[in-house]
C-alpha cells in the first residue's frame, strides 16, 4: 500500500492517480528551493601606474612627433591647394 502525498489517502500499489483528490502519483513533487547565501565579489582594485623606462618615453615622444609632422604636412598641402583654387575670387 502507498499513500497520496497530497491528501494522505491510502491507495493500491499500482495506482497512478489518487482516487480521493486526483493528484498524480509518481510525478515529482514541488520542493521549495533552498536558500543560498549570495556570494559577493571583492571590489576591483586598480593597479598603480607603472613607471615608464627612458626608452619607452623616447618611443612615445617619437610617435607624437610623427603625428605632429603629418598634421603639419596635411595642413600645408591643403593650404596650397586652397590658395591655388581661390574659391572666394580674391586676387
Amino acid at each position: 500500500m502507498k499513500y497520496c502525498p497530497t491528501c494522505g489517502a491510502q491507495l493500491p500499489d499500482n495506482a497512478t492517480f489518487c482516487s480521493n483528490c486526483g493528484a498524480r502519483l509518481g510525478a515529482p513533487q514541488y520542493q521549495q528551493p533552498q536558500y543560498q547565501q549570495p556570494q559577493y565579489q571583492q571590489p576591483y582594485q586598480q593597479q598603480p601606474p607603472q613607471k615608464m623606462s627612458y626608452w619607452d618615453k623616447v618611443k612615445a615622444n617619437q610617435k607624437n612627433q610623427k603625428i605632429k609632422w603629418w598634421m603639419w604636412a596635411l595642413i600645408g598641402i591643403g593650404t596650397y591647394f586652397l590658395i591655388q583654387w581661390n574659391p572666394l575670387g580674391l586676387s
